[in-house]
């Protein structure tokens, strides 16, 4: 179980309204499966222990980044995105407690009312909005720069996660050259499918038509 965080309770606490109430272990908890299984899932294994040896080598100080580019990927792309998948996956264990008479939301002690599914609902949504929006910015940012860090390119074991920072670019939609397929592209590409050159290698979607 990962007990190295990539982002503070402090910087949860401040960007978020997460007050001084809610337990400590309950937001550890939730960085750690924001980490483990949302981050892990879009930068790889190999990246995700890069990043956590590094900040494990500052033996609780500041992280001992390999280079510069680490220390902005977790600063200005990771972070915001855990702010988010964080804040989403801790927001169950503090608004709804599951008991024999149904969900309950406690409102202090021993105290508690029905919960409301569906403000409860909105206010998720909202931070999963926000969540894929920092998502898709990391995404982008590692599939433009993906040569910054060669551990997306390493090969992995079976029980290792392989990063998919690319899969909102895939398509299963292939086009040739001839002018019956080519006036199909155009239309894909008006109705706002994102498409580009095989030839440009650091993006993963692809098309063979200028």
């Amino acid at each position: 179980m990962t007990t190295t965080f990539i982002i503070s309770e402090a910087k949860l606490r401040q960007f978020t309204d997460l007050n001084d109430s809610v337990d400590t272990e309950l937001i550890k908890n939730a960085v750690r499966e924001a980490q483990d299984i949302s981050l892990q899932r879009i930068i790889g294994t190999k990246l995700y222990d890069s990043i956590l040896a590094q900040i494990d080598a500052g033996g609780g100080a500041a992280p001992v980044w390999t280079d510069a580019n680490y220390e902005n990927l977790v600063l200005n792309y990771i972070q915001d995105y855990l702010l988010y998948a964080a804040y989403y996956e801790a927001l169950e264990a503090i608004y709804i407690r599951p008991r024999n008479n149904g969900l309950l939301t406690p409102t202090g002690g021993e105290n508690s009312i029905e919960t409301d599914r569906t403000l409860f609902n909105v206010k998720r949504q909202n931070v999963l909005n926000k969540g894929e929006f920092y998502a898709e910015r990391l995404s982008s940012y590692l599939a433009a720069e993906q040569a910054l860090f060669p551990e997306l390119n390493t090969a992995n074991k079976a029980y290792e996660q392989w990063p998919d920072y690319g899969s909102q670019y895939r398509s299963p939609i292939v086009f040739g050259r001839n002018a019956r397929v080519g006036a199909h592209f155009q239309q894909a590409r008006e109705a706002g499918l994102r498409i580009t050159d095989s030839k440009y290698s650091q993006y993963p979607w692809g098309s063979n038509i200028k």
